[in-house]
């Protein structure tokens, strides 16, 4: 990590999700994407053509083997996320690993075991943890502005038209053979969001899935219940567009945080009281790029705010979700 130019960045998987977090890294000066690598050299070249990345491969070993990476961003499948990191984990390469972690608690528990026999930075991009309308949330809570947190209600709705090329089954989203589906895409942000705020693993889960034709979840609605009573209450699904909205009732107001995804506000509402509106920062994908580049400065090998064991419990919720259906 000596280059003049900053922390020397290489991405697996050329999708849609790439390009984004080029940008991203860009806006925070910190550092640069100096090689990308896809199962086709096709896509490679695109993705190459719109950001002029300028080492492109169709093997990912190959540019593991050939470049001089301080960390890599795996962008590709949820399917294959562990296995990609694992590449990456095995030579002592840090990673970056897009939500979720892996599609199943136990490749969680592989990439963790190894990042940490290895002693090697690895962090799941759950963006919205690190995102400041978050980081506030969380202390306006902590703070007590609402008193105790007794129930949360939020949706994550995406929809995407009937005879659409997204519906397809070669989509990722509808694909089960790359792990599609509404909870691993969009459900995922909601138990984040959940254990964000509670701060614990359910005491029980129930939950009801809607299947797609191909067989994935369109749609998914959940239920958590701790152990001090509180609820947490959600719902993702491809069916339909809805807010993106979370509605936070505590013992002495609510918090209403709209597009919470993005969100660069949140509204406080307390009886007697006029509402209070919170502005932060914008949010986007550098905030999590620039905590990535504070661990590997200071040379830890997990994220303070996204530890590995928060990514595991989480991976182990979504388990529940599904088991529970």
């Amino acid at each position: 990590m000596n280059d003049s130019n900053g922390i020397r960045w290489g991405i697996i998987g050329c999708g849609l999700i790439a390009p984004k977090f080029h940008r991203s890294l860009l806006n925070t000066g910190e550092g640069r994407v100096v090689a990308a690598a896809s199962k086709s050299m096709r896509r490679a070249r695109r993705l190459g053509d719109k950001t002029g990345i300028p080492h492109l491969y169709d093997s990912y070993s190959r540019m593991l083997e050939e470049e001089d990476l301080d960390a890599v961003y795996i962008a590709t499948t949820h399917n294959v996320h562990a296995d990609h990191a694992l590449l990456c984990l095995e030579r002592g390469i840090p990673v970056l690993v897009e939500k979720p972690l892996t599609h199943h608690a136990s490749d969680a528990e592989r990439l963790i075991r190894t990042a940490r026999a290895r002693k090697v930075f690895a962090m799941e991009a759950m963006w919205t943890r690190f995102n400041p309308s978050s980081i506030r949330l969380q202390q306006v809570l902590a703070d007590g502005v609402i008193g105790e947190v007794q129930h949360m209600k939020a949706e994550f709705c995406v929809r995407m038209p009937l005879l659409a090329p997204k519906m397809m089954p070669w989509n990722r989203m509808y694909s089960p053979r790359l792990a599609g589906g509404a909870l691993l895409d969009l459900g995922v942000y909601l138990v984040a969001y959940a254990r964000m705020i509670f701060g614990r693993d359910p005491e029980t889960v129930e939950s009801s899935i809607t299947p797609a034709w191909t067989g994935v979840d369109k749609t998914t609605a959940a239920r958590f219940r701790y152990p001090d009573g509180a609820v947490a209450e959600w719902r993702c699904s491809f069916r339909e567009a809805r807010p993106r909205d979370v509605v936070l009732t505590g013992t002495r107001g609510t918090i209403h945080v709209s597009l919470f995804t993005g969100a660069d506000q949140f509204t406080i509402s307390r009886d007697g009281e006029e509402d209070s509106v919170i502005h932060c920062e914008k949010s986007g994908f550098e905030h999590e790029i620039r905590e990535v580049h504070r661990d590997l400065r200071e040379g830890r090998t997990e994220s303070e705010r996204m530890p590995l064991q928060e990514s595991l419990e989480i991976a182990r919720t979504m388990g529940r979700v599904r088991s529970s259906a």
